[in-house]
């Protein structure tokens, strides 16, 4: 008697159309390739927070996997929804990220290729024929009533203000000369140094920063196209979050700092720069609202944050 075959996963990819890269035709080559492997349904984003909306009902409806295609603010946004409520990875339906973003830090960190199709590839490959999961940690913030999750970094001050200048600019490609152009405007407009923030660590360990507090679960930071930019190259989704502290950081650190970071280094060095390694919880609290960034987007201004490592968080396909 011929065994019958197993009925296949059920899939929920969410698409964001606006995605940078984002067309019709590549979404339905993405779809069409995964419908091979899964039993497929296809949503799409609409406003602010509607990708949470839609990863929440899949998993409240019991999806095996949830895709995303788009940027790191759709990533965001699914993965928030995917373990909302305390909900355990093991409870929560596997994640897998393809990019469609202009940066795509998660997914790139993860392994998986910065093109969309050769990333569908790879991703139907980890759930057939070799199948390939693990699982992650991820960041939570807390403040001002917000508690929400983040996936790769979080940052307060300068890299902050930089990321609403970059958002500002209406062209997405060529993101290297962007990010280079907001730096030096920031520095022509604004200097660097601003407002003291204390960093309260898990150590015990306490230290003032006047330029900017940048907070990683990952390595790297970001990508320029394809070149890394790491702060932190200890990073990693297997240990608690690493913490790069600007301290006193006038204009010279400042060029010199941009300067490293746009050509490949390891990340700043020198009196100004304090990192710390594998944090359970890491405490901002500004003299006056500064600039803030979760995951690359630009989230207004903040004088306390509350940022700790949530181990083990999230099950990924990669």
């Amino acid at each position: 008697m011929r065994a019958l075959k197993a009925a296949p996963q059920r899939g929920l990819l969410i698409v964001n159309p606006k995605a940078s890269t984002g067309s019709r035709r590549r979404t339905r080559w993405v779809a069409k390739k995964l419908d091979g492997v899964l039993d497929l349904t296809v949503e799409k984003t609409g406003d602010r927070g509607h990708g949470e909306e839609l990863a929440r009902r899949g998993a409240d409806a019991g999806y095996d996997v949830v895709l995303s295609l788009g940027g790191d603010g759709t990533v965001n946004e699914v993965v928030n929804g995917l373990v909302a409520d305390g909900r355990p990875a093991e409870e929560a339906p596997l994640f897998a990220p393809i990019p469609a973003g202009s940066t795509n830090v998660f997914a790139r960190a993860l392994g998986l290729p910065w093109d969309r199709r050769r990333a569908a590839m790879a991703i139907v490959a980890a759930l057939t024929d070799s199948p390939r999961t693990r699982t992650v940690s991820l960041g939570r913030l807390q403040a001002d009533g917000v508690d929400r999750l983040f996936t790769f970094c979080a940052g307060l001050g300068w890299d902050a203000s930089i990321i609403k200048k970059v958002e500002s600019y209406r062209k997405k490609r060529n993101l290297g000369a962007h990010y280079a152009r907001a730096v030096m405007a920031e520095l022509n407009e604004h200097g660097v140094e601003g407002d003291s923030i204390q960093v309260s660590l898990s150590t015990g360990e306490e230290v003032e920063s006047t330029g900017m507090v940048v907070v990683q679960n990952c390595a790297p930071w970001t990508y320029l196209g394809a070149l890394p930019v790491n702060l932190n190259a200890r990073a990693s989704f297997n240990a608690g979050l690493d913490v790069l502290i600007l301290r006193k950081l006038g204009l010279s650190d400042a060029a010199r700092t941009a300067a490293s970071l746009l050509v490949g280094r390891d990340g700043p060095d020198g009196k100004h720069a304090v990192t710390h390694h594998d944090l359970s919880r890491i405490r901002l609290r500004a003299s006056l609202p500064q600039a803030f960034q979760l995951d690359g987007d630009y989230l207004g201004e903040r004088t306390e944050l509350e940022l700790s490592s949530v181990p083990k968080a999230l099950r990924v396909a990669c």
